[in-house]
Parts: structure tokens; C-alpha cells; sequence
């Protein structure tokens, strides 16, 4: 749901920021867990559940249909808002060592440096919103 004050953007941005730290934890968890026998990696799908929530996520059985004029009726309606829910899967699928743990190293790095980058991103263009709002509240254009 959108914010009355801020709009929909940053409210978005919010959510996405507490995706990637939500990401961030997990990619630790797998980190610190590495060298644990029988450990299974853990993963978050913040990016599924934004969308899902932002009201985007394509349904691939479908065409897109889109309305151009006022006065055409949208197919389906508005949909209710489905709340921001980041998902932990644990992953059971792959194995990477005798010990039965599929923690692999050198990949959560990187996962952990593209989540930073990502959340890097986001704090950026929250910090820019902000000072627009600020400028305008403070009438310097």
C-alpha cells in the first residue's frame, strides 16, 4: 500500500531495502555455515515477492492486455495489494561436498556483493528522494 505522504515509490523502495537485508542475513547465515556438515544453503527471493506485491509479476498463461482509452474496462479489475512477504527456501536440490553441505563459497560472495550493490542502489535513490522533498519543503529549486 502506498504511503499518503511519500507515495507509492517509497514505500516500494522500503520494502526492497528490507528484502535486501533480509537477503543479506541469509547469505551471511550460509557463510558462517559453511564448513557445517549437512548444512543446507538458504536463499531469499526478495525480487519475486516486490513484484508480487508491487502488483507486476506477469502471468505467463496470459497476454498482456492493456488499456489506452478511460473508457475501457480493465480485464480482471484492480487486484488487492498482496503484502510484501520475502521468502526463505532452503535449498535441498544441489550437494557440493561429501558432507552432504551445498555451500559454496566463492558463490555467496558473490551473491553477498551484488546484494550490497543492490542495496547500495536503493539507499541512493531514497537519500535523492528525500532531498527533492526537502528542497521542496524548503522552497530551493
Amino acid at each position: 500500500m502506498a504511503d499518503p505522504l511519500f507515495g507509492a515509490d517509497v514505500s516500494m523502495l522500503g520494502n526492497a531495502l528490507d528484502g535486501t537485508s533480509r537477503a543479506q542475513t541469509a547469505i551471511a547465515n550460509n557463510l558462517a555455515n559453511a564448513n557445517t556438515p549437512g548444512y543446507q544453503r538458504t536463499e531469499v527471493s526478495f525480487k519475486e515477492a516486490l513484484a508480487k506485491s508491487m502488483g507486476v509479476e506477469p502471468d505467463p498463461s496470459q497476454l498482456p492486455l492493456t488499456v489506452d482509452d478511460p473508457m475501457h474496462i480493465a480485464v480482471g479489475g484492480a487486484a488487492p495489494p498482496v503484502p510484501f512477504q520475502p521468502d526463505a527456501v532452503v535449498d535441498r536440490t544441489t550437494q557440493m561436498r561429501a558432507d552432504r553441505s551445498n555451500v559454496d563459497p566463492d558463490e555467496e560472495m558473490a551473491k553477498l556483493t551484488e546484494n550490497s550493490i543492490y542495496s547500495g542502489a536503493i539507499a541512493q535513490y531514497l537519500q535523492a528522494d528525500f532531498s527533492r522533498l526537502r528542497e521542496a519543503i524548503q522552497e530551493r529549486f
